[in-house]
């Protein structure tokens, strides 16, 4: 992997799973998507992906582009939509309901 490309902002490539998921999710091509997905399992980088990068506005083509092609969820638009509004929740609104109990 290219990790100047991959990691803005790290000197060296991450040791913690989550980001270097989320990093390659986000930054990488579809081969390295791939090469994530078999290390660590596609369980594991669908959850990175629901929990990161879908409520990031900012994500939606790419998003998108990850549920039909790399999740293979759907590729009817209302059934995306759907799915897209249910995992959504931004990280505030899941540390409010943390610590609103």
């Amino acid at each position: 992997m290219k990790s100047k490309t991959i990691y803005p902002g790290y000197d060296k490539p991450p040791q913690k799973e989550e980001i270097i998921i989320e990093h390659t999710l986000r930054y990488a091509d579809v081969d390295e998507i791939k090469a994530v997905i078999a290390r660590y399992g596609v369980e594991k980088c669908k959850q990175v992906w629901e929990q990161e990068l879908i409520p990031d506005d900012r994500m939606r083509k790419l998003n998108y582009f990850l549920a039909k092609f790399i999740f293979k969820i759907s590729f009817d638009e209302d059934e995306l939509k759907k799915y897209m509004r249910a995992h959504s929740k931004k990280r505030g609104d899941r540390l409010l309901e943390i610590f609103n109990r």
